[in-house]
C-alpha cells in the first residue's frame, strides 16, 4: 500500500497560495505596500504560524482563518469576526481558484492504478477533500485519512498508524511520500513505514531517508 501526502506532493499548495496571496495584496494595496515577493513571504509566514496552531488543537479551523487575517492586518486596525471572515473568503476564493496538480501527479497515480493508493494528510478534513474531488484524484484512493478526521496530526505515529489500519496493512508493509522532511519521511518511518521524502526543491539533507526529486521516480 502506497500512501500520499497531499500539500506540496500531489497539489501545488504554494502556487496556489502565491497567486491568491497576489490577488489579496492587489485588493488592499494602500494597506500593504511592500513588494510582492516580501508580501507572499509574511502571508505563507503567517499562514504557517497559524495552522501549526490548529494542527496542535490550540486553535479551530475556522479561528486559525481569522487569527490570519487579524495578524496580518494588526498595524493597520483591529479586526472585528465579521471583517476577518469577509477578509478571508476574499483570499480562499483565490486559492480554491488556483489548486492544480503538479504535472508528474497524473503519470505517477497512472502508472500506480493496479495498486492500492491511499492519502495521509494534515489539514482540514473537508477543504483537503475538496481538494482532491475539484483536482480530478477523489476516487483514485481507497483510503483518505485526514488530521481533521482523527484529531491528531503528521509527524505523530497515531495518524500513520490509523491509515495503516483503514487500509488493514501493516507499517512495515506500507509506503508514504511526502515533500516535508521532518513531518512527512521521518515522520512516516518513525511510525514503522517505508517513508519517502520527495524533495522538489533539490535541498541538502542528510541520506537517511530514501529520496526522490519527482514523483516519476517512484515505481512503486
Amino acid at each position: 500500500m502506497t500512501f500520499f501526502d497531499i500539500d506540496g506532493t500531489l497539489v501545488d499548495h504554494k502556487g496556489a497560495e502565491r497567486a491568491a496571496a497576489l490577488a489579496f495584496q492587489s485588493g488592499h494595496g494602500a494597506i500593504f505596500p511592500e513588494s510582492p515577493d516580501a508580501f507572499v513571504a509574511r502571508w505563507h509566514s503567517v499562514a504557517e504560524k497559524q495552522v501549526r496552531r490548529f494542527l496542535t488543537g490550540e486553535l479551530t479551523f475556522h479561528q486559525q482563518r481569522r487569527a490570519r487575517m487579524r495578524e496580518m492586518f494588526s498595524h493597520d486596525r483591529a479586526l472585528t469576526d465579521a471583517e476577518s471572515d469577509s477578509l478571508f473568503a476574499e483570499y480562499l476564493m483565490r486559492y480554491e481558484e488556483n489548486w492544480t496538480l503538479f504535472p508528474d501527479a497524473i503519470p505517477c497515480l497512472e502508472c500506480l492504478k493496479s495498486k492500492r493508493i491511499g492519502i495521509i494528510s494534515n489539514g482540514d478534513s473537508a477543504q483537503q477533500r475538496e481538494k482532491l474531488n475539484r483536482t480530478g484524484l477523489g476516487r483514485r484512493f481507497s483510503v483518505v485519512m485526514i488530521s481533521g478526521d482523527i484529531g491528531c496530526a503528521k509527524p505523530a505515529a497515531e495518524i500513520f498508524h490509523a491509515a495503516c489500519k483503514a487500509a488493514q496493512e501493516e507499517p512495515k508493509h506500507c509506503v508514504f511520500i511526502g515533500d516535508d522532511f521532518d513531518t512527512d519521511a521521518i515522520g512516516s518511518r518513525r511510525a514503522g513505514m517505508v517513508g519517502i521524502w520527495l524533495n522538489r526543491a533539490g535541498s541538502n539533507r542528510p541520506d537517511a531517508v530514501p529520496m526522490i526529486k519527482t514523483l516519476i521516480e517512484f515505481k512503486g
